[in-house]
């Protein structure tokens, strides 16, 4: 017999299905494993097969079954007991008439199960008593009906409590502030316009704020000096205390400590009076035995500087009410100005043996020194760095920042303000430059509505160090 020859059925018929020719071979060798034909009776209805499904022999079941998984008979499952339903949690404030029972477990993974569970309810029928009848879910005011639909379907999507998943009102407060700190669109220029993103300049600003604005834990001292006159001390701690009321919100104090005459009050913006720290050395014993004292009778002796949200308490300014301020004294001074104000920057003076100069290095919680490129303020505010490295005040030192403001529209010398740089980055925590500005030249009332944007972008970095070590 050939190998392509088709093998029938006893009678020579070829097997295949009816009314088509049967051929299984297939190039290759391969042999389709077609059904052969059954030497059994055919099936009777009463047996519970088909006859058409009979007649066609591919329902017979293929003659090769291993593939086919069988499944082994399951156990019927013993029932379980039925569970006593733990009453619902009523929400407070109001008692329903009836309590709806419901079940607390949860749907069978499978048929089986399911089953099961419905013969265990079966068993345990439930009373009468336990619906809610008509009359008593109509007696329920609409509110009450609310309350229980919204808790049980945040227990339904929350798998649990709805007031362990539930956001409170403290997280949306802090979702409105982070939103609002970070916008995503340009306040400034034309991408404001375009309504695009912010820029590089814009988004480092938000940071600079950011830093300014961080919460501190009690009151602060900033000390600035620098004991060679010129070195740009009164300015740093205007632009300082201007940047901190303007950006934390007021309750900052400029103090001119300065043991001769200073002019910290002379290039304030402001000029409500001319009363001095000497004035109110004299008025400090009734403010400190009055506990009602508010920051409205200091305006007696602090000059408020309008719409700048900070305060300036100038020095003596004439011969006959100018005298160096003792230890104790500035002590009593700084122990009440703290209770009006959360940030004193100091201006002190070109001593650094005066008693008052050493009690504000002794109650200051940061130094900043101010220099130019100039070689003798820089020189003089290393010898101060050096006087307090052997004070041991080192720890101050480390934490500083120092200011180096350019006095000129071009360096006087490069190298000069090169060499600067490099010595105190070794000693200090940040060196910040103040670029050169008409604006702020010397002898001049500060206007801070007339600086350049490139000053104000490093007096926003300035005020920033000075937070970032508080």
């Amino acid at each position: 017999m050939s190998d392509d020859h088709v093998p029938g059925d006893e009678t020579g018929t070829p097997t295949g299905m009816p009314g088509v020719a049967s051929n299984r071979s297939v190039p290759g060798g391969f042999v389709l494993p077609l059904p052969g034909a059954s030497d059994e009776p055919e099936p009777t209805p009463d047996e519970g097969t088909d006859a058409a499904a009979a007649a066609d022999p591919w329902s017979s079941a293929w003659d090769d079954a291993s593939w086919a998984e069988t499944e082994e008979p399951q156990p019927d499952p013993e029932p379980e007991p039925a569970l006593e339903p733990e009453p619902e949690p009523e929400p407070a404030g109001w008692t329903p008439a009836t309590s709806p029972r419901r079940s607390t477990r949860g749907s069978a993974p499978s048929s089986t199960s399911s089953t099961s569970s419905t013969s265990s309810t079966s068993d345990t029928p439930e009373t009468a008593a336990d619906e809610p009848t008509p009359e008593a879910a109509s007696e329920r005011p609409e509110a009450q009906t609310r309350t229980e639909a919204g808790t049980r379907s945040g227990a339904r999507a929350g798998g649990g409590s709805p007031a362990s998943v539930r956001p409170s009102a403290d997280t949306l407060m802090a979702a409105r502030s982070t939103g609002e700190r970070r916008r995503t669109k340009a306040t400034t220029g034309w991408r404001k316009a375009l309504g695009l993103g912010p820029g590089a300049a814009e988004r480092l600003e938000r940071e600079r704020l950011d830093r300014i604005g961080r919460p501190l834990q009690g009151r602060k001292t900033v000390m600035v000096i620098n004991t060679k006159g010129g070195g740009g001390k009164t300015l740093v701690t205007l632009l300082l205390a201007n940047y901190l009321g303007r950006y934390r919100s007021g309750s900052v104090l400029a103090w001119d400590n300065n043991e001769t005459e200073g002019t910290l009050g002379m290039r304030a913006p402001s000029q409500p009076h001319h009363r001095t720290v000497v004035d109110l050395l004299g008025a400090l014993p009734t403010i400190t035995d009055d506990p009602n004292v508010g920051t409205s009778e200091l305006e007696h002796w602090v000059r408020e500087q309008r719409g700048l949200s900070f305060d300036v308490l100038a020095s003596a300014d004439d011969d006959e009410a100018m005298r160096i301020i003792g230890e104790d004294e500035f002590e009593n001074l700084h122990t009440q100005l703290s209770r009006f104000y959360r940030m004193i920057v100091i201006d002190t003076g070109n001593n650094r043996l005066a008693p008052n100069w050493l009690a504000a290095a002794a109650r200051a919680d940061l130094l900043v020194f101010a220099t130019s490129l100039k070689d003798d303020t820089s020189v003089v505010a290393a010898k101060n760095l050096d006087a307090l490295v052997s004070m041991g005040r080192e720890d101050l030192v480390r934490n500083a920042v120092c200011v180096i403001s350019h006095t000129a529209a071009r360096g006087v010398d490069l190298g000069a303000g090169v060499h600067t740089r490099e010595h105190f980055e070794q000693w200090v925590r940040q060196v910040v430059d103040i670029p050169y500005d008409p604006a702020l030249a010397p002898g001049l009332h500060l206007d801070p509505s007339k600086i350049d944007r490139r000053t104000h972008d490093a007096c926003l970095e300035l005020t920033a160090a000075v937070v970032d070590g508080l």
